[in-house]
């Protein structure tokens, strides 16, 4: 199981600056509350690409402007 890990034989790595560039995912965080908004925007943005809004209408608004890869509300 633990040779899965490693790389195949005849797998070739890409010539260096062919590979093409791969932006992170967008994640939009909803919450009312500024703390956890801030925090949880804070954790993920090590990540990922992270965009806030403060409510519901907000929300829905960047996400058709824009449509994110992930929303988050309301995490409490």
């Amino acid at each position: 199981e633990a040779e899965r890990w490693l790389p195949a034989p005849a797998r070739r790595e890409p010539a260096a600056g062919t590979a093409p560039a791969v932006l992170p995912a967008r994640v939009l965080v909803a919450d009312d509350n500024a703390d956890m908004r801030e925090y949880v925007a804070r954790l993920l943005g090590a990540n990922w690409q992270v965009d806030t809004a403060v409510h519901g209408r907000e929300a829905l608004d960047r996400i058709r402007d824009h449509p994110p890869d992930l929303v988050l509300t309301d995490v409490m």
